[in-house]
């Protein structure tokens, strides 16, 4: 008993010693260490100069939120796909590269799209206007072509009508459909840009009895029946009119979409004018359908042109514009898959403020959105705002002898939209010839070297 008692006495002494020690051994450490801190480098190991994840400090410095996935955003990165098809093109002298081109009233007639068409294919080759509907909201084309339908068509579109239409809108946003018993017709004028084997397209009905008289030239050429059993159909010409008119007959209930006007190796570019329109709409393009279409015209480029329907003078946050457009992105990659997209910001537009005409407040917190979902989607992205000069350019291009803008200090006139037009290119064209560049790829007489 007695050496029981004592042996547990022993082994509490024990305990005490190591106790006081391993504090002893802790408060020596943590002496030692402060002793040689002011001898060790600032930094043990060297920094990685071109670490693709910055320092926490580094991001707290720039306002990055840090909460976030760390990668840098290059605008241009995202159109990679594009340019490997245009140096296929360049390279070999084959082959076409399309880009379908949606916008607002910007577009309009032709505007900005038309230039950027002409120095596409003034670089790569390509002809043809590409593809136009069989009536629309705004028939004129600048003079890149003329065109003129009868009344007695139904024209459906986004935002266009109250009513919804029969059956989805076609690769341009609209559809349209004769009217029950009429003799209905389109016509088609060469302008600027050539009528190249077009190809009239249409969709899926019941009717069997619908024929097409074709007139080339002042000259009838064939009687067609259609044949609407597809989602997607077509009725081609292997010509190159100077005036081309469909005569529809007993057409009722077929959705007709548009003529497509290209041909040969080359860019092809369409314009997707979409007057009112925010680029939401966009989202509810029937996938299926848009998968046809890509089928036939193998996109290779989206771009989207918006904004001036979603600016209020009185809204400084649009998230939730860029959250919508996300998912619009999203879908539109599914209709057209594979094909690069590409956001232009909204360009300046003016205000009078008091006795003051300058930049709109909300303009820039919209053009940080629409970055934001562009960034978010993986797409590419250019600053129009920058590109024609930033703050209190629409002030500036109202002012030039003869002005380049419309008296509402938003839309361009044919000067204006000639000079946005070049300026995308040069910006495009420039980062493609980068692009090249950075990939070592080179083409000297339809060769590549390395």
């Amino acid at each position: 008993m007695c050496f029981t008692i004592f042996h547990l006495m022993e082994r509490q002494e024990h305990k005490q010693n190591y106790f006081f020690t391993a504090l002893f051994t802790l408060i020596l450490s943590v002496g030692t260490f402060f002793a040689f801190k002011a001898l060790l480098p600032e930094r043990l190991f060297a920094k990685q100069v071109h670490s693709a994840i910055p320092d926490i400090t580094e991001l707290e410095e720039v306002d990055i939120d840090t909460t976030a996935v760390v990668a840098e955003y290059a605008p241009f990165d995202g159109l990679v796909h594009f340019f490997q098809k245009l140096f296929t093109l360049e390279k070999t002298k084959k082959g076409s590269v399309r880009i379908a081109y949606f916008g607002d009233s910007m577009i309009e007639s032709d505007l900005i799209v038309q230039d950027i068409r002409k120095d596409y294919q003034k670089k790569f080759g390509g002809q043809g206007i590409g593809f136009v509907p069989l009536s629309s909201l705004s028939p004129f084309f600048n003079g890149s072509i003329r065109y003129e339908y009868s009344p007695e068509w139904n024209t459906y579109c986004d935002l266009c009508l109250k009513n919804s239409p029969p059956t989805s809108l076609g690769i341009s946003g609209y559809v349209s459909y004769a009217n029950a018993g009429s003799s209905i017709w389109t016509n088609y004028k060469r302008g600027s840009f050539s009528l190249a084997h077009p190809r009239l397209f249409y969709g899926k009905s019941d009717n069997s009895e619908a024929k097409i008289a074709i007139t080339i030239d002042n000259e009838v050429i064939d009687s067609v029946q259609l044949k609407p059993t597809g989602i997607l159909n077509k009725h081609s010409l292997n010509s190159f009119p100077r005036e081309l008119k469909f005569q529809f007959d007993n057409a009722e209930s077929i959705p007709f979409y548009g003529v497509d006007f290209s041909g040969g190796s080359g860019v092809n570019v369409d314009n997707f004018a979409l007057r009112s329109n925010s680029g939401l709409p966009l989202g509810n393009l029937n996938a299926a359908l848009m998968n046809a279409f890509q089928r036939e015209f193998n996109y290779d480029l989206i771009v989207l042109q918006f904004g001036a329907n979603v600016l209020n003078p009185e809204k400084t946050e649009y998230d939730w514009y860029a959250n919508r457009m996300i998912k619009v992105v999203d879908h539109l990659k599914i209709c057209f898959p594979n094909a690069d997209i590409l956001v232009i910001s909204q360009a300046d537009k003016s205000m009078k403020y008091g006795k003051e005409i300058k930049t709109d407040t909300a303009l820039a917190p919209l053009i940080r959105a629409q970055e934001k979902y562009a960034r978010n989607t993986n797409s590419a992205f250019l600053d129009l705002f920058q590109l024609m000069g930033g703050e209190g350019s629409m002030v500036k291009w109202a002012s030039e002898d003869p002005p380049l803008v419309r008296s509402d200090y938003t839309h361009f006139n044919g000067a204006g939209a000639k000079k946005i037009g070049d300026l995308i290119f040069a910006k495009l064209n420039q980062e493609y010839e980068d692009f090249k560049v950075k990939n070592n790829l080179y083409v000297e007489n339809g060769e590549e070297e390395k």
